[in-house]
């Protein structure tokens, strides 16, 4: 079976403006919030009117903040890339057993691009997404590279079942795009992957204050799940259930 490889790379300048940029003015559930968090003096960029004045704060402000972090980001780089190594090919493996497909022998890579951003955006073209560069426990770091990984191989095999989705709808605000944003937690929470990764991983705060007959979203497609007999039906049964719950969703 043919096993892309996680690469770990610092993440470029653009990029990161872009995103943060995107993140702090563009970010319909206001997750603006955990940047300033991490960055409260990030929070001037407010006071600027024009978008070419805040995109320069912002661009100067990343600048120096990794001038003056250099060392801590290339170390927690190396962990990162050291840790995963030790689970990689077991997590690549089991995760494809669960989802029912092989790898795709064309993708060679999966690119772990890392940032000062703690919001950590996929992106399903080029296999990338990015993953802050300092968490408190090697754990969440480790689950962060596994839901992202998840993402991808997720779509190959939503792609077989439902071809004519557009793949637009694989984005934020759509009901596709927030089905992958359960499952990917749920799949994290199969035993199998739970032996590996050690600790259970999380939800979106949003999706657990919606509520399908009186129980959280993730309770309620967890427990979908649990009583499917393979993957297959489990998508097929958590598709149209979220279809028939849209309104709670507040989106396309």
């Amino acid at each position: 079976m043919n096993i892309p490889k996680v690469k770990f790379t610092n993440i470029s300048l653009s990029k990161e403006v872009d995103w943060i940029h995107g993140f702090l003015f563009q970010n319909e559930w206001g997750w603006g919030k955990y940047i300033i968090k991490k960055h409260p003096k990030i929070k001037k960029v407010f006071s600027f009117k024009d978008e070419r004045e805040r995109v320069k704060f912002l661009r100067n402000y990343i600048i120096q903040f990794k001038k003056d972090n250099q060392k801590l980001i290339e170390k927690n780089k190396i962990k990162y890339q050291t840790e995963w190594q030790k689970i990689e090919k077991d997590f690549l493996i089991t995760l494809s057993e669960i989802i029912q497909i092989n790898w795709p022998k064309n993708r060679k890579t999966i690119k772990a691009m890392i940032s000062i951003n703690p919001i950590c955006p996929r992106f399903l073209n080029d296999w990338s997404f990015s993953i802050f560069y300092n968490y408190k426990k090697m754990s969440h770091a480790m689950e962060v590279i596994m839901h992202e990984s998840c993402h991808f191989l997720y779509f190959e095999k939503w792609k077989k079942l439902y071809p004519k989705v557009d793949n637009k709808k694989f984005e934020s605000p759509y009901i596709e795009w927030h089905l992958s944003e359960i499952i990917a937690p749920i799949i994290l929470n199969d035993q199998r992957i739970k032996k590996i990764l050690k600790q259970k991983a999380v939800f979106y705060k949003e999706h657990e204050k919606i509520k399908i007959n009186n129980k959280t979203a993730p309770e309620y497609f967890t427990e979908l799940y649990n009583k499917s007999k393979n993957f297959e039906q489990f998508l097929d049964k958590s598709y149209k259930a979220i279809k028939k719950n849209k309104n709670l969703f507040n989106c396309k």
